[in-house]
């Protein structure tokens, strides 16, 4: 190694807003005239200066001595505590030889606290409210007690919070609400001064001037718009009733005599129309009755006709009908279930409910014989139902299936043991339309028959 470097002082402290200085001593270990250049590194280079910056010449065997120096700025940016530093020095002909002493600078903590109120001063009936802004410009958090004083005691003076921490370089707001002892209705406005106390346990306190002026409680104003308003009614009442009142009931008077003749006229008609409207009212009550009485006895014979042919009602061909079909598969598996349409039946379906309760994954399909209803992954819902307007219609032999591809069980919360396979299901709801008795062909050739028969013999 060619050169040497050491710092006579390895540590050093100092406060923000001073300045210390280091000797550095340089010495040429090698064969050569050699030139040195130094850079800073560790602590910001704009308060740490090296002097000088370069050195030109030193003959090998000989040594020289830089300074560095340290001035932090009094200033809340430079954060207190120890700061670690090297001064790399580099020979100017062998570059590669360079050395970097180390060593620790120390900033020392201070502190600078500062308040304002806002505003000084307040007026008010029951109380003001003021702002108290704490500054903290040193270099460490502060906590500051808020402490409010009145020497007469007539007021009450609270701030919220009581106390507040500041960190370096900001600054917090406070409320401190002022209320008077005793109000007063009316009378001059009355000054009150009071004093608001920032204290630290390091610092000297910083006391603040305000003052509160009492206002009472019925403003000077009041009386003379209470006596304005008076008047304004007074004024208002006259002109109403020796002007406005006359000319508006014979305004009024003139504006509904034509058009109250022509009400009387209108409704002299409409009593008349009324009239004829009653006695045609009257006819056609009379032969809605005639009409009813004829009705009932259609009716009366087309129930006896109807009992006569023993025809089916709708209640005996449809018949309401809801069935639930389920899956148990395991994972990685397919599993189905399935509804067949009875012979000589016709299925209309309207509802669906659809049903994974464990949250399992995979795939879901309904299908109508070949043709897919529903084809859902299991991962998209819980419950969910369908209802049609418009019913979707399975002859006999139709095949309603339900498909279920399980690719992972789901688990419920604080269900244990969790389940081993995949539980799906549908509730599918409808009608079903199935034939009767009376409907078989052999039974309907008999009625035709005897229908026959009985009309021969009438005829005979």
């Amino acid at each position: 190694m060619s050169t040497a470097a050491r710092l006579e002082q390895t540590s050093v402290q100092l406060t923000a807003g001073g300045s210390e200085t280091i000797p550095l001593q340089i010495r040429n270990d090698g064969t050569i005239v050699e030139g040195y250049r130094f850079e800073v590194l560790g602590v910001p280079s704009a308060w740490t200066s090296v002097d000088p910056i370069e050195i030109a010449g030193l003959y090998p065997g000989t040594q020289t001595t830089a300074a560095i120096t340290f001035a932090p700025p009094r200033s809340a940016e430079i954060p207190a505590g120890p700061l670690n530093f090297g001064i790399r020095v580099i020979p100017t002909e062998n570059p590669d030889d360079a050395v970097v002493p180390e060593g620790m600078v120390e900033v020392l903590p201070f502190l600078d606290t500062t308040a304002e109120l806002i505003p000084r001063t307040s007026h008010g009936r029951r109380g003001a409210r003021h702002r108290l802004a704490v500054d903290n410009r040193g270099n460490v958090p502060v906590t500051v007690r808020l402490e409010g004083a009145d020497a007469a005691g007539a007021l009450d003076v609270e701030a919220n919070p009581p106390s507040v921490t500041v960190q370096p370089g900001h600054a917090l707001f406070a409320d401190v609400r002022v209320r008077p002892v005793e109000r007063f209705w009316r009378g001059p406005d009355v000054t009150h001064p009071f004093t608001v106390s920032a204290l630290t346990d390091e610092t000297t306190p910083v006391l603040l001037d305000g003052t509160y002026v009492q206002e009472p409680l019925l403003p000077a104003w009041l009386p003379k718009l209470l006596l304005a308003l008076l008047a304004l009614l007074l004024l208002s009442a006259a002109l109403w009733f020796l002007l406005l009142r006359p000319a508006i009931v014979s305004t009024a008077q003139d504006a509904v005599a034509e058009p109250l003749q022509e009400a009387n006229d209108r409704a002299a008609e409409a009593a008349q129309a009324a009239q004829e409207a009653s006695d045609q009212a009257q006819q056609a009550n009379n032969a809605a009755q005639s009409a009813q009485g004829a009705a009932g006895q259609a009716g009366d014979a087309a129930t006896e006709a109807n009992d006569l042919v023993g025809n089916p009602t709708l209640d005996d061909l449809v018949t309401p009908m809801s069935q639930r079909l389920q899956v148990n598969a395991e994972a990685g598996q397919v599993g189905m279930d399935f509804f067949e349409v009875p012979e000589d039946a016709t299925l209309k379906l309207t509802d669906f409910v659809l049903s994974n309760p464990q949250g399992d994954l995979g795939r879901v399909e309904v299908l109508l014989d070949d043709e897919t209803v529903f084809d859902l992954a299991l991962e998209n819902f819980r419950n969910s139902d369908y209802h049609f307007q418009a019913p979707i219609v399975a002859g006999e032999g139709a095949r309603l299936s339900l498909v279920v591809r399980c690719d992972e069980v789901g688990v419920p919360p604080a269900q244990n043991p969790p389940p081993s396979a995949c539980d799906t299901a549908v509730l599918w709801g409808g009608s079903l339309l199935t034939p009767t008795e009376d409907s078989d062909g052999e039974d309907s050739e008999g009625s035709e028959d005897e229908a026959e028969a009985e009309q021969v013999e009438s005829e005979g």
